[in-house]
């Protein structure tokens, strides 16, 4: 049988298989393919329990095998990553985002990674190469070659160890430093200078449904984004993103696997020592005045966690649809906290994380903390790329993507005088 490759896709609602690249037997021109030159069928594994996985087609709709045809969008003749060409060896298969091509689903309390298996049936001939011999017929492409997704070029998703006696998995990326002087010294590029020797580090933290393992952390919700070029130029030009898995919940006050709403994690001390870990294996390259601290839901609370216990030690932090609980914290954790920039995201229909309990019963503690450099951007509602309304706790989104710019009154947010994204005024701060 013939072989494909898989095209992943990291996008807002997760990573799907945009795309599947088919290797020919010989060269297509590219009007030798059109939209109905193959069918693809394919089966969403269960990973956990084997066979074929129980899934809901449709957001909200019962829980069926997942299995079926996925409508082709286009055809085109291209080489071995995917892009168009007008000749090649290699055919794409533009697929839609929908439940069947989803690589992870769930909901927020657990993302489940699917074994996608494809099979490809050939509908119409491809002409030969030389005219006059057969043309190519009866083409069937069952076995995976490989996954092609650029937005985890420089990710490494193996890393594992024990700290403060805890066994972690976690994600990584790092920037192609050389690459990134490279095309900064291309005549009329704006940035002229090459990259410092130090960058800075983004810890960014999980929601609840991503923990465990770091495929799922670092695709799950798109956490991709901070390692690509836009939020990447807007830290400096370069900056290492570490992305740890927490074994249950960052919201487990005692490593059981319940997650409880009081405050207080098990795994405060095992994050610091990775982080810990990961600049002394980078201490030529990272810069300890920038570490920034951020994270959504499970992690947006671990985010403030983090800087009531670790106040200076992170020079800003974006607690994200943060479920800190406004009146557990003590005076001692506020003026803590107060000693870090924050900038905070929510949504005022938050069904999940609600304001009162958490954002607006923090806010007027953090003031009285005396917190200086304090934000937050705060939606009525928020909706997707096609204006579609999203359930307001999924305010990750807008994060990932930049959007937040005004502060808690309405105004935009200023840094030094000049308006300023979320992700820009992360870029500005340093230790002193």
């Amino acid at each position: 049988m013939a072989q494909y490759k898989t095209f992943t896709t990291c996008g807002d609602n997760g990573p799907w298989v945009s795309k599947l690249i088919l290797e020919l037997p010989g060269v297509a021109r590219a009007n030798d393919v059109g939209q109905g030159s193959f069918s693809v069928y394919v089966e969403r594994m269960d990973l956990e329990e084997g066979g074929v996985a129980l899934a809901a087609e449709h957001h909200g709709g019962p829980k069926l095998p997942s299995r079926g045809f996925v409508p082709v969008l286009a055809v085109h003749v291209c080489d071995e990553k995917g892009n168009a060409a007008e000749t090649g060896t290699h055919v794409a298969l533009e697929l839609p985002e929908c439940r069947l091509t989803k690589r992870i689903d769930g909901d927020v309390m657990r993302g489940y990674i699917r074994g996608l298996e494809y099979r490809v049936t050939q509908l119409a001939a491809i002409p030969a190469e030389v005219p006059g011999e057969a043309p190519v017929v009866g083409l069937v492409f069952d076995e995976c070659a490989g996954d092609v997704c650029p937005a985890l070029d420089g990710w490494r998703l193996d890393g594992m160890g024990t700290y403060a006696g805890i066994d972690m998995n976690y994600g990584w990326f790092e920037p192609n430093v050389a690459a990134i002087n490279a095309f900064r010294a291309l005549p009329g590029f704006f940035h002229k200078d090459p990259l410092p020797k130090k960058l800075p580090l983004v810890l960014w933290l999980h929601g609840a449904g991503e923990g465990q393992e770091p495929y799922r952390t670092v695709c799950g919700n798109k956490v991709t984004a901070i390692s690509g070029p836009d939020i990447q130029e807007k830290l400096g030009g370069a900056a290492y993103v570490l992305a740890p898995s927490s074994p249950t919940f960052w919201m487990d006050p005692d490593g059981k696997g319940e997650l409880v709403d009081d405050n207080q994690s098990h795994y405060v001390a095992a994050v610091k020592a990775l982080v810990d870990e990961f600049v002394v294996a980078h201490a030529d390259t990272i810069d300890t005045t920038r570490i920034y601290i951020g994270g959504l839901s499970n992690g947006g609370f671990m985010t403030c966690r983090m800087i009531a216990d670790y106040p200076g030690f992170f020079a800003a932090a974006v607690p994200v649809c943060a479920p800190w609980v406004g009146d557990l914290a003590t005076d001692e954790e506020y003026a803590a906290m107060a000693k870090t920039p924050m900038w905070w995201v929510q949504v005022d229909d938050d069904p999940i994380v609600t304001p009162k309990e958490h954002l607006q019963a923090a806010w007027p503690h953090l003031v009285a903390a005396g917190a200086q450099d304090l934000h937050a951007t705060y939606y009525d509602h928020i909706e997707d790329a096609n204006g579609a309304h999203l359930i307001g706790h999924f305010v990750w989104v807008q994060a990932y993507n930049d959007e937040p710019r005004t502060d808690l009154n309405g105004s935009l947010v200023r840094y030094e005088g000049f308006p300023v994204t979320l992700w820009q005024w992360v870029g500005k701060h340093r230790l002193a």
